[in-house]
């Protein structure tokens, strides 16, 4: 056992609410400007390091409803602006994951008058009571491979004017399986965009007409197939939004992603006013999942006045004010994914064909989606099979002030993220092949506790008879993680973070030496950082910044939230 130096911090409450990437401010924070940039008539404020947002109107309210978002649709603040002004009604916007949107209404969707997930799957999936009335799509986008013009150009795939050639789901394969392309993708457990690119990897490697069925999942060549798909995944993320942020931070970096369409605009945008490379879209010539952005009224008994408030607002935001900034922002709204405002000039700025952007509807061949109890399966199969294995290196506080609710906080928070049974509730569960490894430290670190697959029993006992005492040296932390990474000939083969947690300010004499090492072994590995008590944002910041990662702030709440969120990451 290492010496320990004990005191006490104040011992704040352990938190869950996912705060903002690293780059961004935590806390709360107040704006007349939306999101994107622009303003309506009305103001809105954001709230939870940016994961609400409340919009309220220019000449009063009449109504005020709250809606459970997708991420995405930070990147139409203007058009939800413009829809609250004309409706009069306050809009407050909590933006979350797709399997969040699912689980609220798998529980009843208790302080929500609407969801607005990316795509109806979730819709269909989550409402198994029934709630969800009238929804409608509002915009729609496709799922493409957003490639770097020089990476799309060398795998011969574009010219030099931006325009490119049909590539199949196999072509991409095959540029994977030869080492030629890796590309970034949000986990297809927990965010749409992943889980849409997934059943379409799936439905064009297996071929035919007709959304993929059970029997499927137990195909092995195309399980296989797919699966060395995969492996070209080389960052993942729980966010389609982060995502996006994460390649325009490190374009030397992160040179290929598949997501929206419309955050490839917006990507591109941010990329030519830094003076970077933008992407090409490349959409897959046999079968690509397109997301419907679907409104819908969530009807738990709240009465006439939340209907009618709801209804002005939807109604809103199907109106030219609001539809054309949609396409300002890269969405589609006419029918088969046209353009109903191709004229206007910043629409026209928005689809570049000099981006490979096609908008030619044709261009989108939609596979058919599978019932939900298949995609719920496919996840399920994808989680336990079929993904690149993760390796995560879980470097814990177990300082003097986490002991009492600290650490019943993180034994919990390790339990929801790595327990069989309880990690498949979420989706999350460990897979045959995934490595995670628990590094308790405080003044030193202790030895580290490895875990192979599902095998996590010993690991979580760890967790449990620990005690917590002593001082915080986060740093000595992660040059103990550093020991545990994979080596050079296995580095490819998994998807690999650390994950440090801590409520307290950090010892420094290590610092200097914990940057270093990571820089000059040229690691690459994402540091994501769990903040909640004293811990210092200053601290983190810098970690996650270095190393492309996020930081989560969870001060309020629930640790197993948190944790499954940072492992929806990896």
């Amino acid at each position: 056992m290492n010496t320990r130096v004990g005191f006490r911090r104040r011992i704040a409450a352990a938190a869950a609410l996912i705060c903002a990437a690293a780059m961004m401010l935590a806390g709360c924070a107040s704006t007349s400007d939306n999101a994107n940039g622009s303003s309506g008539n009305g103001t809105s404020s954001t709230a939870n390091g940016g994961t609400t947002q409340t919009f309220k109107p220019a000449s009063g309210s009449n109504g005020d409803i709250r809606i459970a978002s997708g991420s995405e649709n930070k990147e139409v603040a203007t058009a939800i602006q413009h829809a609250a002004d004309a409706s009069g009604v306050t809009v407050t916007v909590d933006y979350m994951g797709s399997l969040d949107i699912m689980n609220v209404l798998e529980t009843g969707a208790k302080n929500y008058d609407a969801v607005w997930p990316a795509s109806s799957m979730w819709i269909s999936m989550g409402d198994t009571k029934h709630l969800v009335k009238d929804a409608q799509s509002t915009s729609t986008t496709p799922i493409v491979f957003g490639i770097a013009r020089k990476k799309a150009i060398q795998l011969g795939w574009a010219d030099e004017s931006g325009k490119t050639t049909p590539v199949s789901t196999a072509d991409v394969l095959a540029k994977v399986q030869s080492g030629d392309l890796k590309f970034s993708m949000t986990s297809a457990t927990q965010s749409n965009s992943g889980a849409s690119a997934y059943l379409a990897f799936m439905t064009a490697l297996r071929g035919g007409t007709g959304p993929i069925t059970e029997a499927d999942l137990s195909d092995n060549a195309l399980t296989s197939s797919v699966a060395q798909l995969l492996k070209g995944v080389d960052r993942s993320s729980g966010s389609s939004d982060w995502l996006k942020d994460m390649v325009v931070a490190s374009p030397d970096r992160f040179d290929s992603m598949v997501n929206y369409e419309s955050l490839v605009i917006q990507a591109n945008k941010s990329l030519e006013k830094n003076g970077h490379d933008p992407l090409l879209a490349v959409y897959p010539s046999d079968g690509i999942a397109v997301s419907d952005s679907p409104l819908g009224y969530v009807d738990r008994g709240q009465g006439a006045d939340k209907r009618k408030a709801y209804d002005a607002f939807a109604k809103a935001l199907r109106a030219k004010d609001a539809k054309i900034e949609f396409e300002r922002a890269g969405r589609r709204t006419g029918l088969g994914g046209a353009l109903t405002y191709a004229s206007d000039s910043e629409v026209k700025r928005a689809f570049r064909s000099e981006w490979g952007i096609n908008t030619d509807a044709s261009t989108l061949k939609t596979i058919p989606l599978p019932a939900a109890k298949t995609i719920t399966k496919a996840l399920d199969v994808y989680q336990t099979a079929l993904r690149k294995p993760s390796w995560t290196v879980w470097v814990v506080d177990y300082s003097g002030s986490m002991s009492g609710d600290g650490k019943n906080g993180v034994v919990k928070g390790l339990n929801a993220a790595l327990d069989p049974a309880q990690a498949a509730l979420t989706h999350i569960q460990p897979a045959s092949h995934d490595v995670n490894i628990l590094i308790p430290f405080e003044s030193l670190p202790h030895d580290p506790v490895r875990a192979d697959g599902a095998s996590t029993g010993s690991l979580l006992n760890t967790a449990q008879v620990t005690e917590a005492d002593g001082g915080t040296d986060i740093y000595a932390g992660l040059e103990s993680a550093y020991k545990e990474l994979p080596d050079a000939s296995q580095r490819n083969d998994y998807t690999t973070a650390i994950v440090l947690m801590t409520d307290g300010r950090s010892q420094v004499d290590n610092r200097d030496a914990a940057i270093a090492q990571y820089e000059d072994e040229q690691l690459d590995v994402p540091i994501f950082s769990i903040m909640f008590g004293d811990a210092d944002s200053a601290q983190l910041d810098p970690l996650a910044k270095m190393s492309n990662a996020k930081v989560f702030d969870g001060r309020t709440g629930d640790l197993a939230t948190v944790f499954r969120t940072v492992k929806g990451f990896n």
